[in-house]
């Protein structure tokens, strides 16, 4: 490969120029740089070149008011083309680089396929140079590199000479994954001038990775690539039939997990609804019927029903007092006398007792004092009939 890189104040010549154009035509490849202002800054005449090629440097300075490095003409550029050139790469920085434009003609000949490999993001403006004053201006998502495939040959474009001048790590060779694209570059121009495949970098499933490596042991197969280029024969060769079958089996793939979900919020709904369900549970319900008895002097049981099927009648609570007659309460009913027994207890005048008096209580007639923070009944007899 030829790298060209800026020579300032001094031009091609024609002869080189045209030694140059059917190198690359023959199969040569050829990596171009040029830096801020393009030809008119730096006084050289590269695109008198590159115009062979399909496009030219323009004589700005490419800068980035909200992705950059300590200065705006260091953007940080994300907007990458998936290609080799970019593989492993996330944010490359430009420093004092040239944008590129793409010229038209090239669609029309089919001996030149251009990529456009990087971008400027949306918050890009530009300093262009008229050969006398410079104006700035908004300039989003302009063309920053570009790869050219050129009869046999190949071409790399772009206008950030200080990737390769400067080792600082704000904006050099070192700079984010800029050492990353240099390599990518390098091996795109250089490897495939003698190669009879495509390398390209493949992000295998680990799964797979591990069942290539073992199939290659095992059954002796001379490389990775041999699999993967025999499956993907196989997988060119039977294409129509392989893919019918994988949308097949995605669509009842799909209407499996479709009808999963469907039954799946159904049964999210219902159990909603259940969850809206007073919770009735025994021991609550005989913490009521005991302060019930502690208020009217009477013992209470509780029998609930629960595998009675009617509805109305699944909600009733029989409730048998030994001395009462039966009553029959339903939840409402007893969520009534729980309302009324907090009214009652929170209405009832304050006794003065104190620890002494509710141990000897308990020790001499084996019942609680409290129930619930509320002196029962039997209690304020007791300490009535002690202090009279």
């Amino acid at each position: 490969m030829i790298l060209l890189s800026t020579p300032k104040n001094s031009n091609l010549a024609g002869s080189e120029i045209e030694v140059l154009k059917e190198y690359v035509k023959n199969g040569g490849n050829l990596l171009i740089v040029s830096s801020n202002g393009g030809d008119l800054i730096n006084g050289t005449n590269f695109n008198d070149l590159t115009h062979h090629f399909g496009f030219e440097f323009v004589p700005d300075e490419v800068n980035d008011s909200m992705n950059y490095v300590n200065l705006q003409k260091r953007p940080i550029l994300t907007n990458l083309k998936p290609h080799v050139l970019t593989e492993q790469v996330r944010k490359v920085v430009f420093s004092s680089a040239c944008s590129l434009k793409v010229l038209d003609f090239i669609e029309a000949d089919e001996n030149i396929k251009l990529d456009i490999i990087l971008n400027s993001g949306l918050n890009c403006w530009t300093r262009t140079f008229d050969g006398q004053n410079w104006e700035e201006k908004d300039n989003p998502k302009i063309s920053l590199m570009i790869a050219v495939n050129y009869y046999k040959g190949k071409v790399v474009g772009f206008g950030n000479l200080s990737m390769f001048s400067s080792l600082g790590r704000e904006y050099g060779i070192t700079a984010l994954d800029n050492n990353v694209l240099i390599a990518n570059i390098l091996r795109w121009l250089t490897i495939g001038t003698y190669s009879e495949g495509k390398v390209i970098t493949v992000n295998l499933l680990l799964e797979l990775y591990y069942w290539i490596e073992a199939i290659i042991r095992e059954d002796k197969w001379e490389s990775s690539s041999d699999v993967i280029n025999l499956s993907l024969k196989y997988f060119k060769d039977n294409y129509s039939t392989i893919v019918q079958s994988l949308k097949e089996d995605r669509k009842e793939k799909l209407e499996r997990k479709k009808a999963y979900e469907k039954a799946r919020k159904t049964e999210t709904i219902d159990d909603k609804i259940i969850e809206m369900i007073p919770d009735r549970k025994r021991q609550d319900l005989e913490e009521i019927m005991s302060a019930l008895g502690n208020i009217t002097g009477e013992t209470y049981e509780i029998e609930i029903d629960l595998e009675e099927k009617n509805e109305d009648e699944s909600k009733e609570m029989f409730i048998e007092p030994k001395i009462a007659e039966e009553k029959t309460l339903t939840l409402d009913e007893i969520d009534s006398i729980g309302k009324e027994l907090g009214e009652k207890a929170r209405s009832m005048k304050k006794i003065d007792y104190t620890d002494d008096d509710i141990k000897e209580f308990e020790k001499t007639t084996g019942k609680n004092a409290i129930w619930h923070g509320t002196p029962t009944k039997a209690f304020r007899l007791w300490l009535k009939v002690k202090r009279a």
